[in-house]
């Protein structure tokens, strides 16, 4: 049995007996994309998920289909975080996974279409398909022109999105 010390609910210091504990956990990761265009970011992102979900760069023999997305959000982190999970529903629910994208945008920004490039699921091999489980708010971040002063080039556009493993 483990002791720990526990607060609350009348014990007020006393060691109770537990049989378990939580542990940190790192089963996350981390995502940077950099472009020059708000669209082009999100075109990049799509090739980004892509490649970290097969460990490598995807063959163009390997792009069978194409489907259409559609998201919006109220700023941009929320289009950017609902792309991703665009992203991750075409790959978890459809069984295909994003290889490219043509993506149009809003005059505003916050409205997106994509046309992706996708390779089936059956063309991979899943021994080396990472498990992504969900596409995290925490640490989501765009910046871009107009945006405060921050690591995004000039001009350019940076963002950032974990994933949950």
């Amino acid at each position: 049995m483990l002791e720990t010390p526990r607060s609350g609910g009348g014990l007020r210091g006393n060691v109770e007996r537990v049989s378990w504990r939580t542990l940190d956990h790192t089963a996350d990761v981390g995502i940077e994309v950099q472009a020059g265009t708000w669209a082009e970011l999100c075109e990049e992102a799509a090739r980004a998920f892509g490649e970290f979900v097969a460990d490598g760069p995807l063959a163009p023999a390997l792009h069978e289909t194409e489907r259409a997305l559609a998201v919006r959000g109220t700023d941009r982190v929320e289009t950017w975080v609902r792309f991703w999970r665009e992203l991750l529903r075409l790959w978890t629910v459809e069984g295909f996974l994003a290889a490219h994208a043509r993506v149009e945008t809003s005059t505003d920004g916050l409205a997106l279409t994509a046309r992706v490039g996708c390779v089936s699921a059956g063309a991979l091999d899943p021994a080396r398909c990472a498990d992504v489980k969900a596409v995290t708010w925490h640490a989501a971040r765009v910046e871009g022109p107009g945006s405060e002063p921050g690591r995004a080039p000039e001009g350019g556009w940076l963002a950032t999105i974990v994933l949950d493993l």
